[in-house]
């Protein structure tokens, strides 16, 4: 067991073999008198393990045995300690290593943030850091109740939170409130007209008289669905009309593409900086100062753990490249290319439910410009509701 292995290594042991007699009648002896060995090997070469203060009693016994005891080894603390007596450096270090180490357990060593999905994590750390919550502070001078109120006020969107000390770790909890549902008022009464021109292709209504069927061509702001409703004795009520009417329709985009355009390209120059971070603090790794000129930079931000726990140290480094603008004339083909990508963002952007059947794209230069035109077929929801206005 692991732990045995601990307490006899704290202790001191010594390893020993057994030369000439009957090493078997020596174990035997060990054995009776209630001597704890261990590793006991009694073949050619005999030995075994026994603790430090009890290697002199095995002596006599020996001698019955007709043996002798060679000390093979000595290990553990003990044995350790005395040859060290005389390097009082190594003693020292451990002294001061023990001392910074009780220090920085007083101090937040990291803080882990869970619980948010829309809020961002750095922008939680940076409100934590002004309120006085962030790596190197000592534990005792955090008032956590008083941080947890002013984030919560910082942030509209936490329902709750809580913050955790969990040794020289930060444990923030969050919880984030859930927006309400959009509810939609059907108090007033209203009818259901068309938002765009089209052909309906299907109709589905919940509530008001339709005024077209499937097949009709319709113009935009045209009535779809009445709010008047005709009872079975000749009356009439107003309601609020509630429909889904599909349509097939027709949407006409222009992009234009300049043909002469900036194109920002690699230099090649790349300078790497890199810096350890040490509760909160900056030492560099490397002296490269911020380059001069055009460069674009990307960071990268290493945490180290150790079994599984955040350590308040971390590497940080940023990769320096740099670009330069040159003008250049892309060709036709190129410029069609680039408005099929906005023509694709375009779509995405469509309504909710909008199915793009096909699209019909011309193009034409003028004046040093790619004019790309596309006219797309689509089936849409083309209900829109109008207030019906009474006069009192």
């Amino acid at each position: 067991m692991l732990s045995l292995k601990i307490i006899r290594w704290i202790l001191g042991y010594v390893r020993f073999s057994v030369i000439g007699g009957s090493p078997e009648r020596f174990f035997n002896y060990c054995a009776r008198s209630g001597v704890v060995l261990w590793n006991i090997t009694s073949r050619r070469a005999s030995g075994a393990c026994v603790s430090s203060g009890m290697y002199r009693n095995l002596r006599p016994f020996a001698r019955k045995a007709g043996c002798r005891l060679r000390v093979k080894g000595r290990h553990g603390l003990p044995f350790l300690i005395r040859r060290t007596r005389t390097h009082r450096g190594i003693l020292y270090g451990a002294a001061a290593f023990a001392a910074i180490l009780i220090l920085l357990s007083l101090r937040v060593w990291c803080i882990d943030v869970t619980g948010n999905t829309t809020l961002d994590s750095r922008a939680i750390l940076s409100a934590l850091s002004e309120n006085g919550l962030s790596p190197g502070v000592r534990i005792s001078e955090v008032d956590t109740k008083k941080v947890e109120q002013k984030l919560m006020l910082m942030f509209p969107k936490i329902r709750w939170m809580t913050i955790n000390t969990q040794g020289c770790t930060m444990q923030v909890c969050i919880r984030e409130k859930t927006e309400k549902p959009e509810i939609v008022k059907q108090n007033g009464a209203c009818n259901i007209v068309a938002s765009a021109t089209g052909q309906v292709v299907a109709i589905r209504v919940y509530g008001g008289t339709a005024q077209v069927k499937k097949g009709d061509a319709v113009a935009q702001g045209q009535l779809l669905v009445s709010g008047v409703v005709e009872d079975a004795s000749g009356g009439t009520t107003l309601v609020h009309a509630s429909a889904e009417i599909v349509a097939e329709t027709s949407r006409s985009c222009e992009i234009r593409i300049p043909l002469a355009q900036n194109v920002r390209e690699p230099t090649g120059n790349r300078v790497v900086r890199k810096s350890l971070r040490l509760f909160g603090a900056v030492f560099p790794l490397t002296f490269e100062g911020k380059p001069k000129g055009d460069y674009e930079v990307a960071g990268t931000q290493t945490d180290l753990r150790l079994f599984g726990t955040l350590l308040p140290v971390s590497l940080y480094e940023e990769d320096w490249s740099g670009v330069r603008t040159l003008p250049v004339v892309i060709s036709p083909r190129q410029a069609i290319g680039q408005a099929e990508e906005k023509l694709s963002g375009y779509e995405k952007n469509l309504p909710d439910g909008t199915k793009v059947l096909s699209v019909n794209a011309s193009n034409r230069t003028e004046n040093n410009v790619l004019i790309y035109s596309a006219t797309l077929k689509c089936e849409e929801n083309i209900a829109e509701e109008s207030e019906i206005l009474i006069k009192s």
